[in-house]
């Protein structure tokens, strides 16, 4: 008996002179020398069945399933055995690269995803940062500006004060020495030659006059804070002058002052409005306003300028001539023309119906009425 590489015992066959196996003498010697002479090569192939078996043994089932993973497992699943071992190591090789291309697909994959989570938790952190910055500096720029602001406020009203105490002081030191207004005081300084009462004046001739140079006349007190105000205004912004004078200061003007263009008369004239307020009744202030009006050509009051501009009594004026009469009182050197008076009228009718002392029939109707001095007439 000798032993093979694989240690499989064998028998030393028999053979004939002419290197021949000497054939059994019966079918159960035959089957022996058969099984006897049997073995098994090398490198023997294992059947599918034989891996089956062997994998299927309980005993080494535990040491299989720690050895091959997953893969391995389905990979000896999937093995064919039919096919030739360099084929079947071809395919090994093929899935092999196959999963590693997978997995590098997936790493890489996973890679990217990774990066792009990593780039927008940066771009989140830098948005973050620059919304933050741009808030604190949005604060700081907010806490200047109301830092300059509430300084400004703060110099201008300090000035204001100055300013409002000493004027408040020149004031007391202007009219220190004035007399205190009377309605005896108002009537001897009357300067028409022809008196007329409020009661014998149109009533648009009132309303017209109010509309144009003092719309608040019935709610101020003689100062109208608001004219004062947007004329100041005005004044400092353009080059052009605009008055802030009251009924009660114009009549002052016209009869207790002058005509001097000066800080000194301006308060001089309020102090005398606050004090006609006090004394006289807004229609009593209104009258003596109308009958000392300058009306051009040496013509004091409304009775006198109907009479030299219509042939007219007063109280027989309609709506269209009382706005022209009034409008020749803001320049009576442009508006004693006929076609310069014409187009303050409709100013005035304008105000008239914007103030509601007209209806819109009233106002389309005194537009085109047509309305001669009495000097073309002649």
């Amino acid at each position: 008996m000798v032993n093979n590489i694989d240690g499989n015992k064998i028998r030393k066959k028999k053979v004939s002179s002419d290197n021949r196996i000497k054939r059994p003498n019966n079918s159960r010697d035959e089957e022996r020398l058969r099984e006897n002479t049997k073995s098994k090569p090398i490198f023997e192939k294992k059947s599918n069945n034989d891996f089956k078996r062997k994998f299927n043994n309980k005993e080494n089932s535990k040491l299989i399933n720690k050895k091959y993973t997953n893969k391995h497992k389905n990979s000896i699943k999937d093995e064919d055995y039919s096919i030739l071992p360099s084929e079947r190591k071809k395919q090994q090789r093929q899935s092999i690269s196959n999963n590693r291309n997978r997995n590098s697909l997936s790493t890489s994959n996973k890679n990217i995803k990774f990066e792009s989570d990593i780039r927008k938790s940066r771009d989140k952190e830098i948005i973050k940062k620059s919304r933050d910055r741009n808030k604190k500096r949005r604060k700081e720029w907010k806490d200047r500006a109301f830092s300059y602001t509430k300084n400004i406020i703060a110099i201008i009203l300090i000035l204001c004060t100055i300013v409002g105490i000493s004027g408040f002081g020149y004031a007391k030191y202007v009219t220190k020495d004035m007399p205190e207004v009377t309605k005896k005081m108002i009537h001897e300084k009357y300067v028409t030659s022809k008196e007329v009462p409020i009661k014998d004046m149109p009533k648009d001739l009132r309303n017209a006059i109010v509309s144009i140079e003092d719309e608040r006349f019935y709610t101020h007190n003689g100062v109208d804070k608001k004219a004062l105000i947007r004329s100041a205004i005005h004044n400092l912004l353009s080059d052009s002058r605009q008055g802030g004078s009251t009924i009660e200061m114009q009549l002052s003007k016209n009869i207790l002052t002058n005509s001097e263009v000066s800080m000194k008369r301006k308060i001089k004239d309020m102090y005398n409005a606050i004090g006609m307020n006090k004394v006289m009744k807004k229609e009593e202030i209104l009258e003596a306003y109308l009958n000392n009006i300058y009306l051009g050509r040496n013509a004091y009051g409304v009775a006198k300028g109907s009479e030299l501009y219509f042939g007219k009594n007063v109280k027989d004026l309609n709506l269209a001539e009382s706005a022209m009469l009034v409008g020749i009182t803001n320049n009576p050197k442009i508006y004693g023309n006929y076609s310069a008076a014409k187009s303050r009228q409709k100013v005035i009718l304008k105000k008239m119906y914007d103030l509601g002392y007209i209806k819109e029939s009233q106002y389309r109707e005194a537009l085109v009425e047509m309305v001669h001095f009495r000097s073309e007439i002649e």
